[in-house]
């Protein structure tokens, strides 16, 4: 945990302030340096001039002088190209620290991607928590670096609740904690990458890694390399006038056309080798440079140290890359104008694409691990991040499998803005089932998306918005949000069936784990009567294998299924605490059932006469 609540509240400005400050210094310094090239570039010209006409100028100007504005030029263009390449790094780093300041203030509440593309089907709870999308917890917590690192975050936000141990949840919450506090660590990644706009889609590493490389014959790469070292000596020889040209021209000519019938021969496995390839080389620059962050950190918590077991394996990982990234770059090059032609001459394409084979064949099932260990140190990282951002936020207690605890003090939906209304929540062993009553509006479905999204946040390792909390680590289901789909056929009540029926096998599930399920308006296509018979169906047979969960609904007939000493269940409502104005909602959870509807209301609201 941070020293203090405001830590980043007053680190964010200070930093920007700070790089804000250097970004100028830097801004005047190109600008001077272009200035003194222009001034030496006219000292240049007349030193060009007072060659020519030697007669004015041979006393004035001396020949060393040109070699001195010359070398003072170069030294100049250095400086400047690498001013350059500060103030591109100094720019991505007033942008980060814009839209972490941003986040802070809540006015850039999705900062990343919506990470639709991550989507699983039939997702017991992503949908209905609004976990991925616009305006989702994933947009939220996108600082993530690369394609990969948005994967894991996705990963471990659908996944968040198949760790099957206490121990298994704390570990990743040690890494979280581990990482809150390191903003130069955040810098760094950040900084990845010569631009920021330098990323590609996980699915695009995955088809490149699980593509086989083409068989090619084992003498073609020697034969290869002798052809094209032969071109090199020979021109050479020619060249240095130790062989005449009229020998090095045939020979020249008989050893290009056996080395272009060698590559003729692989040409279309090369050629769909290096198209698959050619979107690579930055990221893999990237992930080479994050994975170099990864193993040269300094880290206490076992699940860190394990990523950077696996990201090391086997040794010398980034050294591997490097190797990968030097073919790839070739690969990027080699369709270029001023690299064409060295390139026809010595199939360097040709060349690029059998090393590239050669370390897929070594190296691809390898590398499968390091993305798998960098996404989730990224992931790891951007929670780190969230934690760092709302220190007020807590830790919940975690107790061991096998029993449902799910309490929480001034509990709020981590998406709401400061000074979303808080709830507090007690589903335990005693009391087993919430049966949420009350008026439309009232905010009802916000409440059971809190506890969701909170499940969410407690289960990944990272803290939820609430004063204290205590938790088992539980299987969550929810169905809160269908929808009928004419493209499958399938109505709203078909879509509810299947889901409470998911859910329901989740709960009968032997895994020593119990299920948080979260239901709003059960059934609501039925007809009163069956609603009452089915819904409770429904919650006796969760609670008999140990489930704990709220239910929402309208219908007041719902309430009295509280009666049943079997469920466990207690009666709570939300509405307008005003019996004057059932508009005036003040989002508390209140005991007892819903005194007062607002339907009529909102119709008079709307202009409708009764």
């Amino acid at each position: 945990m941070m020293e203090s609540e405001d830590e980043a509240a007053a680190f964010y400005p200070r930093r920007l302030a700070a790089v804000r400050a250097e970004y100028e210094q830097v801004l005047q310094r190109i600008a001077w340096l272009r200035n003194g090239a222009a001034g030496l570039l006219a000292g240049l010209a007349a030193a060009v001039l007072g060659a020519i006409r030697r007669s004015v100028w041979e006393a004035l100007v001396p020949g060393w002088v040109l070699l001195v504005i010359l070398g003072m030029l170069v030294a100049l263009l250095l400086l400047y190209l690498q001013s350059l390449r500060v103030r591109d790094r100094l720019l991505r780093l007033v942008l980060h620290y814009e839209r972490a300041r941003e986040r802070l203030a809540g006015t850039a509440v999705q900062v990343g991607g919506g990470g639709e593309e991550f989507r699983e089907s039939k997702h017991l709870y992503e949908h209905d928590l609004n976990l991925l999308g616009p305006g989702s917890l994933f947009g939220r917590l996108d600082t993530v670096r690369t394609g990969v690192g948005q994967r894991g975050l996705a990963r471990l936000l659908l996944q968040a609740d198949r760790e099957r141990t206490a121990e298994e949840l704390l570990a990743r919450r040690a890494a979280i904690q581990e990482l809150t506090p390191k903003n130069a660590l955040r810098e760094q990644i950040a900084l990845l990458g010569d631009s920021s706009l330098q990323q590609v889609p996980a699915h695009f590493f995955d088809g490149w890694l699980k593509e086989v490389p083409p068989e090619l014959p084992r003498w073609l790469r020697g034969s290869l390399l002798a052809t094209s070292g032969l071109l090199l000596v020979l021109t050479g020889l020619a060249l240095a006038h130790v062989l005449p040209w009229e020998v090095a021209r045939p020979n020249l000519l008989c050893v290009f056309v056996v080395q272009g019938a060698l590559a003729l021969r692989v040409r279309k496995q090369v050629v769909g080798l290096l198209d698959g390839s050619s979107r690579l080389s930055n990221q893999v620059a990237i992930f080479r440079e994050g994975l170099g962050l990864l193993q040269e950190g300094s880290f206490n918590a076992e699940r860190l140290r394990e990523l950077q077991r696996i990201s090391a394996m086997p040794n010398d990982t980034t050294t591997l890359l490097g190797r990968l990234e030097s073919q790839l770059v070739i690969v990027e090059q080699r369709t270029k104008q001023w690299f064409l032609v060295p390139s026809l001459l010595f199939c360097i394409g040709t060349h690029a694409a059998l090393s590239i084979a050669h370390w897929k064949r070594a190296y691809a099932a390898a590398m499968e691990g390091w993305l798998e260990a960098w996404a989730e140190f990224e992931a790891l990282h951007a929670l780190a991040t969230f934690a760092y951002e709302h220190p007020e936020y807590v830790y919940p207690e975690m107790l061991a499998a096998g029993t449902a605890v799910f309490t929480a003090t001034a509990m709020a939906h981590p998406l709401l803005p400061e000074g979303a209304v808080a709830n507090d929540l007690c589903l335990d062993e005693q009391n087993r089932l919430y049966l949420i009553s009350g008026s439309n509006m009232a905010g009802k479905s916000t409440l059971l998306r809190a506890i969701g999204v909170n499940a969410v946040l407690a289960n990944t390792g990272a803290p939820i918005r609430a004063r204290a909390a205590r938790m088992s680590p539980m299987v969550l289901g929810a169905s809160i949000a269908l929808t009928d789909s004419l493209a499958e056929g399938r109505s709203k009540f078909l879509a509810e069936v299947e889901r409470l029926h998911a859910i329901l096998g989740a709960a009968q599930g032997d895994d020593g784990r119990c299920v948080l399920f979260l239901i709003d308006e059960i059934f609501s296509g039925t007809n009163s009567l069956d609603r009452r018979i089915a819904a409770e169906a429904v919650t006796r047979t969760l609670i008999a294998h140990g489930a704990i969960g709220a239910l929402s609904t309208h219908d007041l007939t719902l309430t009295e299924m509280a009666a049943a000493e079997e469920l466990h269940a207690t009666n709570v409502h939300m509405g307008s605490p005003e019996a004057g104005d059932p508009l005036a909602f003040d989002y508390r959870l209140k005991p007892g059932v819903n005194p007062s509807s607002n339907a009529l209301a909102i119709l008079r609201m709307m202009g409708i006469d009764l």
